[in-house]
């Protein structure tokens, strides 16, 4: 049966370190001085009491606003690289037109003939629409603005989602894609006409991608299991799960801050294997492992940060069994005992002597 020995609780506020290695989003505690330490048959859990940090970055973001148009076409060989431009999307219809601008852009800048294009149709509609599945129209147009073959063949116009480099795929609603794959598309493209090209993605859009921040404690040895994609977001992993460094998470439910306070005490918290804990680091991250996608210096100069309430309980699992024997006591006297004493049938002491003695 557990049994709480001691309980500390450690105040943190990651705006204000003394550790020029520590940033608002990965923060160094030195814990030398508050002698968190488990004797014999006893372990520490740290558990998360309260979280807290202002929203302060983007929903469209450098984890999932990339994505990969490619044409083979003799008329227009292009394999480019294009980003949606940060911010939060008010609208699913506001996304479906930053994607347009952008699919747009590449196929102004890959076609000789085409000046301009027009963008047609965006849906979800401004207005009025329950369905979030993005698609598009793309007009080709010359220098007079007047319609102008584009000389695409649906075959050879690809636009990828690769889940290696972006969440784009969850963003914008297609099929996932992988390092390496270079023809097959994520969304549905045809051209109605010779001069229009029709982009349609396969499922609904969604104007975020991160529902949690996960707060980590690496190097920490701990008992938690996490499944692998939490760690690495690669498209292949040898096993399901493996030792998680994950102290707990905590919901983005707001634009402008990330809260989070303990109902019970035990939602989230690690059972460390280390009698003694001298250094704790936290780091926040997404569901891929990734830092927050925030902008350069926004973490050490600027107001990405956060406070948290973390205790630490000294745990009693065990009461340790020590063996313990009687000391030996002779049956001689120490000034007798020149020799190895043996028993002799009758009952009586005597002592073997050696032969020469």
């Amino acid at each position: 049966m557990e049994q709480i020995t001691n309980s500390y609780n450690l105040f943190i506020d990651s705006s204000r370190a003394h550790d020029s290695n520590s940033k608002g989003d990965d923060f160094l505690v030195n814990l030398q001085d508050a002698g968190v330490h488990a004797g014999e048959g006893e372990i520490i859990r740290m558990t998360l009491d309260n979280f807290s940090m202002a929203k302060n970055f983007n929903d469209v973001n450098a984890t999932n606003n990339v994505f990969r148009y490619r044409n083979t076409d003799t008329q227009a060989v292009v394999d480019v690289t294009k980003n949606l431009t940060p911010k939060n999307y008010t609208s699913y219809n506001d996304l479906a037109n930053e994607f347009a601008i952008q699919v747009r852009q590449a196929i102004v800048e890959s076609i000789a003939v085409v000046n301009n294009a027009v963008i047609e149709n965006p849906l979800p509609a401004t207005t009025g629409s329950t369905n979030k599945v993005i698609s598009f129209d793309i007009r080709t147009r010359d220098a007079q603005n007047a319609d102008v073959a584009h000389g695409l063949t649906a075959n050879n116009t690809i636009i990828q989602f690769n889940a290696d480099v972006s969440d784009s795929y969850l963003l914008l609603g297609g099929d996932k894609t992988f390092n390496g794959d270079d023809t097959t598309s994520s969304v549905t493209i045809t051209m109605p006409t010779t001069s229009v090209i029709r982009i349609v993605c396969k499922y609904p859009a969604q104007k975020s991608t991160m529902p949690f921040i996960y707060i980590r404690a690496p190097g920490v040895l701990n008992t938690n299991i996490e499944t692998k994609g939490l760690r690495n977001h690669a498209s292949t992993h040898k096993s399901d799960t493996a030792h998680s460094d994950i102290l707990g998470r905590v919901v983005v439910a707001s634009d402008d801050w990330v809260q989070y306070t303990a109902q019970t005490g035990r939602e989230f918290f690690l059972d460390i294997h280390q009698k003694q804990l001298n250094h704790l680091r936290l780091k926040l991250t997404d569901a891929s492992n990734r830092s927050l996608p925030i902008t350069q210096f926004q973490n050490t100069k600027g107001n990405i940060s956060f406070s948290a309430v973390i205790r630490f309980d000294i745990i009693k699992k065990r009461h340790p069994q020590h063996l313990e024997s009687e000391h030996f006591v002779p049956s001689v006297a120490p000034r007798f005992s020149n020799g190895v004493l043996n028993k002799l049938d009758n009952g009586r002491d005597a002592f073997f002597k050696p032969p020469g003695y």
